[in-house]
């Protein structure tokens, strides 16, 4: 007769650390390393070439009793959304489109080729050429480089629904407008709310590029002027409260992801950037 016995977890001194990070713990100690580092690099580069957290806090701080840094953030802000929520009302039907329609997918394989492909910095600085250099070129090129991301990543999302819950959906003879809100949508919104954490990502991104070569207003254009004048504090001061305010929204867009797929039973995988 064979002795089964029930397996005996490992003990080990990581285990108590393993346990404590599922809460505050590592995101704790990551953001202490990223401190850290950016210590490291100022006292390796030397505080005039890379200035430390103190010194650029201090320009911050500087720039905020002037009041001039937040009508730029503010213009920066509206430009992100603006291209951001285009770009998902454009690529969210589409994707489904794409994931549903195997003949959409077909003809539009090219273009999201083409718009995956195509170095994005020539989609804005010809967007600048034929529209100007004016706010409606700025959206609208990020809205157009938005948009392939925003279509394959619902597309995928798309195919991934369990056709089972479909049938079983149709079994039940449950009507189109029921199926889409009991069977169709909790199950697409985590891809959803990946997808628009990617978006939100991509579009801070090349907003900030695009206000550095077209904008006379904005944090990519401060980012250009203190580059001009050789102030690294300020390059990484404005930096540094867009990545705040950006990470703000990017942890809210987290948390709910993470509550929509509760119902899964496992937490959501944070999407690739494509």
């Amino acid at each position: 007769m064979t002795d089964v016995r029930p397996a005996v977890p490992a003990r080990s001194w990581f285990r108590p650390l393993h346990l404590a990070g599922r809460g505050w713990l590592w995101p704790t100690l990551g953001a202490v390393s990223l401190l850290l580092t950016w210590a490291l690099l100022s006292w390796a580069l030397g505080p005039e070439t890379f200035p430390g957290v103190g010194a650029t806090l201090d320009f911050l701080g500087r720039e905020v009793r002037r009041g001039a840094i937040w009508g730029h953030v503010g213009i920066t802000l509206w430009r992100v959304l603006a291209a951001f929520v285009l770009a998902l009302l454009a690529g969210i039907p589409l994707g489904i489109a794409l994931g549903r329609f195997p003949t959409v997918a077909a003809f539009a394989a090219p273009w999201l080729a083409v718009g995956l492909t195509l170095p994005r910095i020539l989609i804005l600085l010809a967007a600048y050429l034929i529209i100007g250099l004016n706010e409606r070129a700025i959206i609208l090129s990020i809205t157009v480089i938005l948009l392939p991301t925003v279509a394959v990543q619902v597309r995928e999302g798309v195919r991934s629904l369990d056709p089972r819950l479909a049938q079983m959906a149709r079994s039940f003879q449950l009507s189109r407008a029921a199926t889409l809100r009991a069977v169709t949508l909790p199950q697409l919104t985590p891809t959803l709310l990946g997808t628009a954490r990617v978006t939100l990502s991509l579009a801070w991104k090349m907003v900030v590029f695009g206000e550095v070569f077209g904008r006379t207003s904005g944090v990519g254009y401060m980012i250009s002027f203190y580059f001009q004048q050789f102030e690294m504090r300020g390059i990484l001061a404005y930096g540094l409260v867009m990545t705040v305010i950006l990470s703000a929204l990017d942890g809210l867009l987290a948390l709910i992801s993470t509550r929509a797929a509760a119902w899964q039973g496992n937490p959501p995988r944070p999407p690739e950037e494509l």
